[in-house]
């Protein structure tokens, strides 16, 4: 039997509690999120409501800036900075792969579903 939705809703609002800040990477982040760190500073995040099966979503862009121009930008990853800074996991990024001119980078809000799928690979 799968877990139910508001078992899943649970799971997700603790997750998202614990991701308090967001780092650039310019390729995979490894497993402790220290490798390809960009040279763009972290930036705090705010979360969506949790949805559905466990959903949640940026709630607002995630503006970066102090990148290389034109450098590469593949992933991001989350992290708590309420207990130190600790790793919390990274995605990879779909679309535009690079800091523009100034070196920034935005994020733009989207889905978040949980996944057992190794970004830092």
């Amino acid at each position: 039997m799968p877990k139910s939705n508001a078992n899943l809703q649970a799971g997700a609002t603790a997750m998202r509690a614990l991701e308090t800040h967001a780092q650039l990477h310019t390729g995979a982040p490894g497993a402790a999120g220290t490798s390809n760190v960009s040279s763009a500073s972290r930036v705090a995040v705010t979360w969506s409501s949790v949805s559905g099966s466990g959903n949640y979503e940026l709630a607002a862009p995630l503006a970066f800036t102090g990148g290389t121009p034109n450098g590469a930008c593949t992933h991001i990853s989350f992290w708590n900075q309420s207990s130190g800074g600790a790793f919390q996991g990274s995605y990879v990024l779909d679309g535009d792969a690079t800091f523009n001119a100034a070196g920034e980078y935005t994020v733009n809000p989207g889905t978040i579903a949980g996944s057992s799928t190794d970004a830092n690979a």
